[in-house]
């Protein structure tokens, strides 16, 4: 999984308001493959990238609530 919640120079931050969100991992057909509750300090980038679950070979997207952060695709 690709997450785009790194923040570069002069990119807007897309991290901050959805960070004590739910994260759901998608399958491209919207089936659920992987839900989690933010951790107790809300996600970063790096605690992202560590949820890298089964069931996402043939492509899935990745949600903080219902804002898109990321896919198999990107």
């Amino acid at each position: 999984m690709y997450y785009i919640t790194d923040q570069r120079a002069g990119e807007p931050d897309i991290l901050t308001p959805v960070k004590n969100g739910k994260l759901t991992i998608r399958s491209l057909d919207g089936q659920i493959i992987h839900t989690q509750a933010a951790p107790e300090n809300g996600w970063t980038h790096l605690l992202l990238c560590e949820v890298q679950p089964q069931g996402m070979e043939s492509g899935a997207d990745a949600y903080l609530d219902n804002v898109w952060i990321g896919s198999t695709e990107v």
